[in-house]
């Protein structure tokens, strides 16, 4: 046996050396930057090339229609697709909140634990008389479980209002996925439209650059050879070079379509897409004829960003409900079943229940000054979407006064269109000489550019119908033909485009809403009225409010902000009606 020094030795560098290997340990645990390398680089370059352009997506077809554009981008386009995927991660959120967040927590727990010694103790009477002998009560070791079932109130109170206010994020999700929608399907019209024009137009202007620049050719040989007048000639090489200019800017604007469109159906850069090109007396304006009151309805009612705005004020609200919910005290229920292995125990297996009262004092202090921060949020919200409601009123206006503006441009391009070729082709029929071709020339350049403005001014025309069809919120295809295959979203989206085109779309969306505002107004025992709309602000009056007239059920009227707060809680998501019902009105006026 060693002596004692020895040991006290021994036990010394013992505690000198055993932080080593830990400090080791810990060394070698650290974390270090760890760059892709090119290898890595490569397989994961090759991987997402795949993924882009081969994985899920059909060959495109010979001729390439607009409804097949936009259902491709639809069904296809990257960036909608997040958005879908989005919108279904929030919808199953919904799902799990309900599990996770309202019912009570379950714990199942499971252990073994032993001891060197014996748990053994001595007792003493309250006299002081102390007991000699040690006593023990329980094994060294032994095997334990326990099932709680755990549900607090005032956890629950919370959780609810947190679960509603997921569902309202939910929504949120599905209006942007809507608005998504809205400008992928502006953006592939107006790009359609390009490439139509770039292919139209792609051989003309090759011929006449092939004209122009061999006219340039012999222009140059005049000079060089003092052939003809000097001021002439070079006054025609200014005319051909102004030409070239303006028919290689017009290649220009028109060469990149091709590649955003493909971008836009997630076909490869490059790739040689053609278009069905309509004749040329094809080229119809849409027709619109809504009056301006039914479009503002219609917006109010289906605009993403204005049923957004209602769901963030939903929110808003809740969160209020939450902090006084915080003040209040909770009630904790518990019940568990446990098992103990300790041999000296007569009942192993036994049940337990149990209620407390828990309160947190400092939420009772800081209540107050959380139920007002959460008010002034709901205040700023509530602001947010009346100024929401500004803007889209005024989008309505501007798409509507931008869709007047353009159908004119439109019609004035397609009579200078009509005029040029006209000229044109006079001049081809007396194509005798130096001057009939530098005529022709002149000419041709002439109506490219024209043919040019026309599609431009088409392309626009279709953009501000988009806008209008945008701004009103009417979806061109249901969210669940989206995910079929893509004959089925094609001939979805080519019934819409024709409804769209002829105004029927609206015509019905606005009879849906007109039976809605019927049905209501029976129930409401009222008829249906031309009303006026008040815009209230804080602090405002009612005749300072400005208004707009349009029609609408008289049911609706006098709907404040309590109304509003006990319409939203029954938990109808779905109905645009009940969003457009927390909005204010003004007295009526008899129709």
């Amino acid at each position: 046996m060693l002596d004692p020094m020895t040991m006290r030795c021994l036990r010394g560098f013992i505690r000198w050396i055993m932080p080593i290997p830990f400090a080791a340990l810990i060394a070698g645990c650290a974390v270090t930057p760890e760059p892709l390398t090119p290898d890595e680089l490569e397989s994961q370059v090759q991987k997402d090339m795949e993924r882009l352009f081969l994985e899920e997506t059909e060959s495109l077809p010979k001729v390439l229609t607009l409804s097949e554009a936009i259902a491709r981008a639809l069904k296809y386009n990257l960036d909608h697709r997040v958005k879908m995927i989005e919108e279904a991660l929030a919808l199953d959120r919904i799902g799990m909140d309900n599990i996770e967040l309202l019912l009570p927590d379950l714990v199942a727990k499971a252990g073994y634990r032993r001891r060197d010694k014996r748990l053994a103790s001595k007792s003493s009477t309250l006299a002081g008389k102390e007991d000699p002998d040690y006593k023990y009560s329980s094994e060294k070791g032994s095997v334990t479980t326990d099932l709680t079932s755990r549900w607090n109130m005032l956890d629950f109170g919370v959780s609810y209002y947190t679960a509603k206010q997921n569902t309202d994020h939910a929504l949120i999700a599905d209006e942007q996925r809507r608005k998504a929608t809205h400008n992928l399907m502006q953006e592939v019209r107006s790009v359609y439209w390009c490439v139509v024009a770039f292919q139209v137009l792609d051989k003309p202007i090759r011929d006449t650059l092939d004209l122009a620049r061999h006219e340039l050719a012999n222009a140059d040989t005049q000079l060089r050879e003092k052939l003809g007048k000097p001021l002439e000639t070079n006054r025609y090489k200014r005319m051909l070079l102004k030409n070239i200019q303006e028919l290689e800017s017009i290649r220009k604007e028109l060469s990149t379509a091709r590649i955003t469109l493909a971008s836009l159906i997630r076909a490869r850069p490059g790739t040689e897409i053609q278009v069905a090109i309509p004749n040329q007396g094809d080229l119809q304006p849409p027709e619109w004829d809504i009056p301006i009151g039914e479009m503002e309805r219609l917006a109010f009612l289906n605009n993403p960003d204005i049923r957004v705005g209602f769901y963030e004020s939903r929110i808003a609200i809740r969160e209020t409900y939450k902090a006084i919910a915080r003040t209040l005290p909770g009630i904790e229920l518990t019940a568990s079943h446990r098992y103990d292995g300790n041999d000296f125990l007569k009942y192993k297996r036994w049940r337990e229940w149990s209620a407390g009262l828990t309160w947190n004092v400092l939420n009772v202090i800081l209540g107050p000054e959380r139920i007002e921060h959460a008010e002034i949020g709901e205040k700023i919200t509530e602001m947010q979407r009346l100024a929401l409601r500004m803007a889209v009123l005024t989008q309505v206006h501007v798409a509507e006064r931008q869709f007047r503006d353009t159908l004119t441009q439109f019609r004035l391009a397609d009579k200078l269109s009509q005029v040029n070729r006209e000229i044109t082709e006079l001049v081809k029929t007396r194509l005798v000489g130096d001057r009939s071709v530098r005529d022709f020339v002149y000419e041709q350049t002439s109506v490219i550019a024209s043919r040019l403005r026309r599609y431009r001014a088409y392309a626009e025309l279709e953009a501000a119908y988009g806008r209008i069809h945008a701004t009103l919120g009417l979806d061109i295809a249901p969210k669940e033909v989206i995910s079929d295959d893509l004959r089925k979203v094609t001939e979805s989206i080519s019934d819409t485009l024709s409804a769209w085109k002829s105004g029927d779309l609206v015509r019905r969306a606005l009879a849906k809403e007109k039976r809605i505002a019927k049905r209501e107004g029976v129930e409401g025992g009222e008829e249906e009225t031309l009303t006026e709309w008040a815009y209230f602000m804080p602090g405002m009056e009612a005749n300072e409010a400005p208004k707009i007239s349009l029609k609408w059920s008289s049911a609706l009227e006098g709907h404040d902000k309590e109304d509003h707060d006990r319409d939203h809680s029954n938990g109808d998501n779905g109905a645009a009606l009940e969003n457009w019902r927390s909005h204010r009105i003004s007295t009526s006026i008899s129709d």
